[in-house]
C-alpha cells in the first residue's frame, strides 16, 4: 500500500511533496497532515533544500479535508475545537507562510476546501488549465476557517471572497488568474515541465535575498507607507553588504566587460 504523502527530492535542492490518494480525490487525512508537518520541518531545517513544491496525483489536486474520517474532534467544547484547529491545521499553514524559503502549490484539477486554504499559505500558485477552485464548506453549514477567509480576502478582495465563500461558487483557472488567486496558468500537457523549470529557477536564485524578500513583503502588507519604506531599507542593508552580493555584482561587471 502506498503512503498517502510521498516525499521526493528533485535535483538535490527542490523538495516535492505529493498527495497520493487518487481513489479518494487526494482528500487530506489527519495522518497526511502529520506527515506533511514532518516534511515541512525537514524542509525548514535542511539548508540544501531551497524550494518546496506541493503536488497532487490523478485528476484532482485535492478535494480538501477528509471529513468522512472525522478529522475534527468530537466535542461540545468550543475551546477544545479551537485548540485542535490551531494545533493541527493553523500551525502548519502558518509555518508554510513563515518559512524563509519559496513554497509553491502546483495545482492540476480541482483544489477545494482545506487544500485551497493550504495553497493560499504558499508563496506561488502555478496551475494547469484544468484547475478549479472552490470553498464548499458553506454547503455543509460551516465556513473555511484556516485562511479561506482571511488570506483569501487579502489576496483577491472582499467581492471575490464572498463569491467563493458565501455563494460557495467554484471558479476555473482563467478566472483565478484574472482575480489574482494564482500566478500562472499552463496547458495541461506542459504543466509538469513548466513547474519543474520554475522551481529550479527559484532554487538557483540567491537564497538570502529570496528569503528576506518573502519576510519583507509579508510584513509590508500590514503597515503604513513610511514603515514599509523602513522595512525595505532594513531588509536590504545586510544584503547589500554581504559577500554573496559583492561577488555577484563583480561577476555581473566582469560579464559586462
Amino acid at each position: 500500500m502506498t503512503e498517502p504523502v510521498l516525499l521526493q527530492d528533485t535535483q538535490g535542492n527542490v523538495l516535492s511533496i505529493t498527495f497520493n490518494r487518487p481513489e479518494k480525490y487526494n482528500a487530506i487525512t489527519s495522518a497526511m497532515l502529520a506527515d506533511l508537518a514532518e516534511a515541512v520541518d525537514r524542509f525548514r531545517e535542511d539548508h540544501d533544500l531551497r524550494v518546496l513544491v506541493l503536488r497532487g496525483t490523478g485528476s484532482y489536486y485535492s478535494a480538501g479535508m477528509d471529513i468522512s474520517e472525522g478529522l475534527a474532534p468530537s466535542t461540545d467544547s468550543g475551546i477544545d475545537f479551537r485548540n485542535w484547529y490551531r494545533r493541527d491545521i493553523h500551525r502548519l499553514f502558518d509555518e508554510l507562510e513563515a518559512i524563509e524559503k519559496p513554497i509553491l502549490a502546483a495545482v492540476q484539477g480541482p483544489c477545494l476546501g482545506g487544500a485551497l486554504e493550504m495553497a493560499l499559505s504558499c508563496d506561488f500558485r502555478l496551475v494547469a488549465a484544468s484547475a478549479r477552485f472552490g470553498l464548499p464548506e458553506t454547503r455543509i453549514g460551516a465556513l473555511p476557517g484556516s485562511g479561506g477567509m482571511s488570506r483569501l480576502t487579502r489576496l483577491v478582495g472582499a467581492a471575490e471572497a464572498k463569491w467563493l465563500v458565501m455563494a460557495a461558487q467554484t471558479i476555473d483557472a482563467q478566472r483565478a488568474l484574472r482575480v489574482g488567486l494564482v500566478h500562472e496558468v499552463y496547458p495541461d500537457e506542459d504543466f509538469e515541465q513548466q513547474v519543474t523549470e520554475f522551481a529550479q529557477a527559484l532554487a538557483a536564485l540567491p537564497q538570502e535575498a529570496v528569503g528576506a524578500g518573502k519576510v519583507a513583503i509579508d510584513a509590508i502588507q500590514d503597515v503604513d507607507r513610511a514603515t514599509a519604506r523602513q522595512i525595505e531599507r532594513l531588509s536590504n542593508t545586510p544584503l547589500s553588504q554581504s559577500t554573496e552580493h559583492l561577488r555577484l555584482v563583480q561577476a555581473f561587471l566582469d560579464r559586462k566587460k
